[in-house]
C-alpha cells in the first residue's frame, strides 16, 4: 500500500480503479458523512493476516475514535496504517455513499470514562488519524438485486470463451 501524505495532491489520494463518472465526493463532504454515521468498518492486520472488523466510532474534528468492543487486539497490530470506511444505502433509490480513509492509528492510553460495554475486555478505543479520505457515490447493482430477488441465477452470466 502506498501512503499519501495528506499534503500531497488530491488525484493521488483517490483509490486505484475506480472511475470518473462523477461518482467521486468531494472531501469535505466525506467528511459530512463520517460524521453522520456511527457504525463502520476498520482493515488491519492480525498476525500477518487481513481482518475487517466492525466498530462503533466518533468523528472529533479530523480524527476517529473507533471502540473494538470486545476485541482485545496486540498493539502491534494496532500501532500502525490501517483502513476504516463507512457507508449507508437509501433502499428506497438503491444509492448511497462509502468513505474510506486510511491513516496510522494509535492507543490513546485509557479512556477518562467508564468505557465498559458489558464485555472482558470492553472499552479498548483507538484513535485513527486520517491521511487520505476518499468517497464514492454508491449504486446497487440491478443484476444482484435480481438474484436476491430470485428473478435471475449465477447460469445467466455468460462465460468468456477461451
Amino acid at each position: 500500500m502506498t501512503f499519501v501524505p495528506t499534503g500531497a495532491p488530491p488525484e493521488s489520494r483517490k483509490l486505484p480503479g475506480m472511475d470518473e463518472d462523477g461518482s467521486l465526493i468531494p472531501e469535505q463532504e466525506c467528511w459530512e458523512l463520517l460524521a453522520s454515521a456511527s457504525v463502520g468498518r476498520v482493515a488491519l492486520s492480525i498476525h500477518a493476516l487481513p481482518a475487517i472488523l466492525p466498530v462503533q466510532y466518533y468523528l472529533d474534528g479530523r480524527t476517529l475514535a473507533v471502540c473494538l468492543g470486545h476485541r482485545e487486539l496486540p498493539e502491534r497490530a494496532l500501532n500502525a496504517v490501517v483502513a476504516f470506511a463507512a457507508d449507508a444505502i437509501d433502499p428506497q433509490t438503491r444509492s448511497g455513499w462509502s468513505v474510506q480513509v486510511q491513516g496510522r492509528c494509535a492507543t490513546p492510553g485509557q479512556p477518562r470514562i467508564d468505557a465498559d460495554c458489558g464485555w472482558p475486555a470492553a472499552g479498548q478505543v483507538v484513535q485513527i488519524e486520517p491521511e487520505i479520505i476518499s468517497g464514492y457515490r454508491v449504486y446497487l447493482c440491478p443484476f444482484i438485486e435480481s438474484l436476491l430477488a430470485g428473478t435471475a441465477s449465477l447460469a445467466d452470466v455468460k462465460q468468456p470463451e477461451g
